[in-house]
C-alpha cells in the first residue's frame, strides 16, 4: 500500500512538472487527474480497512455461535509470521466478554487459524478468563 501510494505521488509530481514545462494540460485535465487518484487512494484504503475487520468479526462470530456469548470488545496479534502463500496463521486474541451480570476478561492463546478463500476456520483452542 505504501508504495503504490509513493507511486502515485511520484506520478504527480511528474504530471505537475510537465503541466508546468510544456503547458499541454488544461486546468481541467489537471483537476480530473488527480480527482482520480484521490478517489483510487480512497478506495484502497477502504478495501485495506475491510481486509483487516475480516480476522476480528469472524472470530467474534466463530465465538458467539459456539459459546453463545457476544465479545464487546476484542484486540489480537498475530504469533508466527508464515510465508505469503501460506494458509495457516496462529493468533493471539484479547476480549472482554458478558456473562452474568459480569464482565470478564479472556484470552486466547495459539489459536491456529485457516484461511479457505474468503472464510476463516479457527482450530480448538482454550481460554483463560478472569473477572474485570
Amino acid at each position: 500500500m505504501q508504495i503504490i501510494l509513493f507511486s502515485l505521488v511520484i506520478l504527480a509530481l511528474l504530471i505537475y512538472i510537465i503541466l508546468k514545462v510544456k503547458k499541454s494540460f488544461t486546468k481541467k485535465d489537471f483537476i480530473s487527474f488527480f480527482a482520480i487518484v484521490a478517489i483510487i487512494i480512497a478506495s484502497i484504503i477502504y478495501y485495506n480497512n475491510t481486509q483487516e475487520q475480516k480476522l476480528p468479526n469472524a472470530f467474534k462470530a466463530n465465538y458467539l455461535n459456539e459459546k453463545n456469548i457476544e465479545i464487546t470488545k476484542l484486540s489480537f496479534t498475530q504469533v508466527n509470521f508464515e510465508v505469503l502463500s501460506s494458509t495457516r496463521s496462529v493468533y493471539d486474541f484479547l476480549y472482554i466478554i458478558k456473562k452474568n451480570d459480569k464482565e470478564f476478561v479472556c484470552e486466547a492463546k495459539d489459536v491456529e487459524v485457516l484461511k479457505i478463500e474468503d472464510e476463516y476456520v479457527f482450530k480448538q483452542y482454550k481460554e483463560n478468563c478472569r473477572i474485570k
